[in-house]
């Protein structure tokens, strides 16, 4: 059997098992463009619609039940309706969800924040990863006086148009003869932006040192996931964190860490299992007790460029800033996610992790699993990659045979290939999935 027969084959099954879900969906077309409101949950033939979530388990439409492995693309991290997230989400509404005023809770919250992650001294509200690095660049740019950034291809910053480049770039289209160049995302994005970014492979601290050394006059910022979420758990080395460390404090420009999805894999952060300290800081996903609240902090010298109280300070809007639902939430949240439920969620990923390897072993697969915490990634490619390029291989599109096969033996994923690992998991949970990666690999093995 060759892949498009499996993945006719897989389409077919998934159809069979999901009518209510894709009927929802051509009902849905009538009114939202393109059947959804957000890009990154469709899939062919038609997304899933589920129905509801409860602790590890999501259950569609037509009453099938999944074990979540995606968790709202990481930021379920206590499961769905956690009794005690909820008692707090609920007494917070019998009070009212916002203000337009100051709120204890946000102390409370930021406090929780400051004293986890080492390079938050001072932190703020928003209501997305997305307005997280808006506001935290801008910081930077009004701190620094300079405006041009460097960002890693493939790491991933939300939907803004300074940041929305070189996520996924074509490398056979890209300009031998202008190796800094930022590729656009996708249409719409303004081309006017492209001439304040330049682009470095990740994990490759000479290629920014290069570009420091050439344009660090019009740099405020080098921005990065330390551990790159959307092209699949692939983790800096602590190397190439020192050494961007080191070249910040030489050129005078800032370091800012998007710990949006990569928070979670050390009590800590990742900065604090790394030991590098950045300017700035990004966090959000799992921090809101699954409500969408995000925060941005880092040095005081720089969060004061947002202090009301100073000459020319820099205003920050947002209706639902710091609102008082996601703020009770994320209390929550942070209390339950301590030391030893971080070590628990770490564990069953490595569970799974060894589980899946075992199968590629047996099966003499050219596939790798990526694993940093409680973050994994399966990669069809031999090696476990080490930046954007390395991800890409000869098995272009497996992923979608691979998604369609797990979903149809009850095992919910990112179609990308990405799974996260929830407090409410049990070791059963992960022997299932197991046993699901074993049937689906094997049955993939004649593809190779």
């Amino acid at each position: 059997m060759n892949y498009q027969e499996l993945y006719a084959q897989t389409i077919e099954e998934y159809s069979k098992r999901t009518p209510a879900s894709a009927k929802a969906f051509e009902d849905a077309k009538n009114y939202m463009t393109g059947g959804e409101t957000r890009s990154i949950v469709f899939f062919n033939p038609h997304p899933l619609t589920i129905e509801r979530g409860q602790g590890a388990y999501l259950h569609d439409l037509d009453g099938n039940k999944y074990i979540d492995f995606l968790n709202n693309y990481t930021s379920m991290i206590h499961g769905h309706a956690n009794p005690q997230i909820m008692k707090a989400a609920h007494e917070s509404i019998d009070k009212g969800i916002c203000y337009g005023s100051a709120i204890s809770e946000q102390i409370i919250l930021a406090k929780k924040l400051c004293d986890r992650v080492p390079a938050l001294e001072r932190v703020r509200f928003c209501n997305s990863g997305t307005e997280a690095v808006l506001f935290a660049l801008r910081a930077a740019n009004a701190y620094t006086g300079k405006s041009a950034i460097i960002k890693m291809e493939g790491c991933f910053h939300g939907s803004i148009d300074l940041v929305e480049h070189s996520i996924a770039p074509e490398l056979s289209q890209k300009d031998p003869s202008n190796p800094w160049k930022a590729y656009p995302d996708c249409l719409g994005i303004s081309q006017n932006v492209a001439r304040d970014i330049y682009v470095a492979p990740f994990n490759n601290a000479d290629a920014v040192e290069s570009i420091l050394k050439e344009h660090g006059d019009e740099i405020s910022t080098i921005i990065l996931e330390p551990i790159m979420g959307q092209t699949g758990a692939i983790a800096a080395t602590k190397e190439y964190l020192v050494r961007l460390r080191q070249l910040a404090d030489q050129y005078k420009v800032v370091l800012l860490f998007d710990e949006i999805q990569c928070l979670r894999v050390g009590y800590h952060g990742a900065q604090g299992l790394y030991g590098v300290t950045p300017d700035l800081t990004t966090v959000g996903k799992w921090v809101g007790g699954g409500y969408p609240i995000a925060a941005f902090g880092g040095k005081k010298e720089i969060m004061d460029v947002y202090n009301p109280q100073t000459k020319d300070f820099v205003a920050q809007s947002g209706t639902f800033n710091g609102n008082k639902l996601g703020m009770a939430a994320g209390i929550v949240s942070m209390d339950l996610l301590d030391e030893e439920a971080v070590d628990y969620i770490n564990t069953l990923a490595e569970k799974l992790q060894k589980g899946i390897q075992k199968t590629i072993e047996q099966n003499e697969l050219p596939i790798s699993v990526a694993r940093q915490g409680s973050l994994m990634h399966v990669h069809f490619t031999k090696e476990v990659p080490t930046d954007y390029a390395s991800t890409k291989g000869p098995y272009k599109n497996f992923n979608k045979v691979l998604h369609l096969m797990l979903l149809n033996r009850g095992i919910f994923i990112a179609p990308r290939g990405s799974m996260n690992i929830s407090t409410v998991m049990t070791p059963e949970d992960i022997d299932t999935a197991i046993a699901a990666y074993e049937e689906v690999l094997t049955a993939m093995k004649p593809l190779f």
